[in-house]
C-alpha cells in the first residue's frame, strides 16, 4: 500500500508541479501557480521523506496538499473558470494522500 501511497502522491505532484510551470510560462504575474510548485515540490518531497523511511514526511504532505489545493481554487476563481466538482475531487483526493501519510 506504501508504493500506492507513494506513486499517486508523485504522480499528483508532479501533474501539478506541470501545470504551475505551464501557467508560470504564460502568465508572468502567476502567483497561484508559484503556490502551486511550491506546493507540488513539498509533495515530492513527502514521497522521498516516506521512501526513506522519514516521519517527517507528514509535515511535508500537509502543506504540498493544502497550498496545490488553494492554488487551484485561486486560480479558477482568478480565471473565471471555477469548476466546484474538479475542486472538490482534488480536495478529496488531497485529504486521502495525506491519510496515507498518517497510516504509512
Amino acid at each position: 500500500m506504501q508504493v500506492v501511497l507513494c506513486l499517486v502522491s508523485a504522480l499528483f505532484g508532479g501533474l501539478s508541479l506541470i501545470a504551475a510551470v505551464s501557467q508560470i510560462k504564460s502568465d508572468r504575474k502567476a502567483v497561484p501557480a508559484l503556490v502551486m510548485a511550491a506546493g507540488s515540490l513539498l509533495l515530492i518531497v513527502s514521497v522521498i521523506l516516506n521512501i526513506l523511511g522519514q516521519p517527517s514526511d507528514l509535515i511535508a504532505a500537509i502543506p504540498g496538499c493544502a497550498a496545490i489545493c488553494a492554488a487551484a481554487i485561486w486560480n479558477g476563481i482568478k480565471g473565471g473558470q471555477f469548476h466546484i466538482q474538479h475542486h472538490l475531487i482534488r480536495i478529496a483526493l488531497s485529504i486521502l494522500l495525506v491519510i496515507g501519510f498518517v497510516a504509512y
